[in-house]
């Protein structure tokens, strides 16, 4: 296992968007990256003694750190390798910002007109976890409300059409973050026939969608998930970084907090505070099967709240 210490180990599977996003990303930086293929629904034995309860794909893992959500693993990847960079011209901002728009707006927009093509061919096992994970809505009603969401993938689309005047990629002639996430709801749209139809009236979102899937994956090697779990349990997490000045609620370093996204799939993560920042928040937590690991999430689109 000493090869695979500070390997970038990717728990995915294949048809997720989320983590083709990040694939995109690893290809950018010609990185090679251990793939361990982690189920499409719960239960997830091999992942949750590395997240404690998050259950959303993908997860990055480096020894016994466990990195949460997408915009916080493209996060490290850029601060470990940072050439070539995911930001070019450091347009750090400019490229979170249409990061969240795709996760929080296209990507929320192709999932009525996914369901309304292929929800009745999904597993019914399928259907019932992703409920789970959204039980406060009716998948029913996320297939009914398919004929809004295609005029707002369609509106999404020209805003991405509009700004590939500039050139090959969204921010010019280098690929970015802003690229990744773009591609990853239109490469999951693309699966359905009216799909595919909203696409061909954007000759250059067509084209640019050629360009960024012949970037491939990077270097991917499999490794499998029981692999991954020993890695964790040999070795040590990085200290935290504390509390920084300013933390808005008065978190502790030490305090017992739960961490839970805010849209879907909100189960909390329970630990130790050892880093708060403007950006990140990580707990440390013991696992029987891993021993001490370190969980890492982002800032925007999560709560943390004191336990007890």
């Amino acid at each position: 296992m000493a090869d695979s210490a500070g390997a970038l180990i990717l728990h995915q599977y294949d048809g997720s968007p989320f983590s083709e996003k990040v694939r995109k990303a690893l290809a950018h930086k010609r990185l090679s990256w251990r793939a361990v293929e982690q189920p499409m629904i719960m239960p997830k034995p091999d992942l949750v003694p590395l997240t404690g309860g998050y259950r959303k794909i993908p997860v990055l893992q480096i020894g016994a750190d466990v990195y949460c959500d997408t915009q916080l693993i493209v996060r490290v990847l850029e601060e470990r390798h940072p050439q070539p960079s995911l930001h070019p011209g450091g347009r750090v901002g400019t490229c979170h910002a249409w990061n969240l728009l795709a996760d929080r707006m296209l990507f929320m927009a192709v999932v009525p007109v996914f369901f309304e093509e292929l929800g009745g061919s999904l597993p019914q096992a399928f259907l019932a976890d992703r409920q789970r994970m959204m039980p406060d809505r009716d998948l029913r009603a996320v297939a009914a409300a398919a004929p809004h969401a295609r005029e707002q993938v369609r509106a999404l689309v020209e805003l991405i059409e509009r700004q590939l005047d500039a050139g090959p990629f969204l921010l010019g002639p280098e690929f970015s973050l802003a690229d990744a996430a773009c591609y990853h709801p239109l490469w999951f749209l693309r699966i359905t026939e009216r799909g595919r139809a909203l696409l061909e009236s954007f000759p250059l979102v067509r084209a640019w969608m050629g360009v960024v899937s012949a970037l491939g994956n990077g270097d991917p090697k499999p490794m499998s998930p029981s692999e991954a779990l020993e890695v964790a349990r040999a070795a040590t997490p990085l200290p935290g970084r504390g509390v920084e000045p300013g933390e808005p609620n008065e978190l502790r370093a030490g305090a017992r907090v739960a961490v839970a996204p805010d849209d879907y799939g909100c189960d909390p993560v329970e630990g130790e505070l050892v880093t708060a920042t403007r950006s990140e928040v990580a707990v440390a937590r013991t696992d029987p099967g891993v021993g001490r690991v370190v969980v890492h999430f982002p800032r925007i689109g999560f709560r943390v709240t004191r336990v007890g």
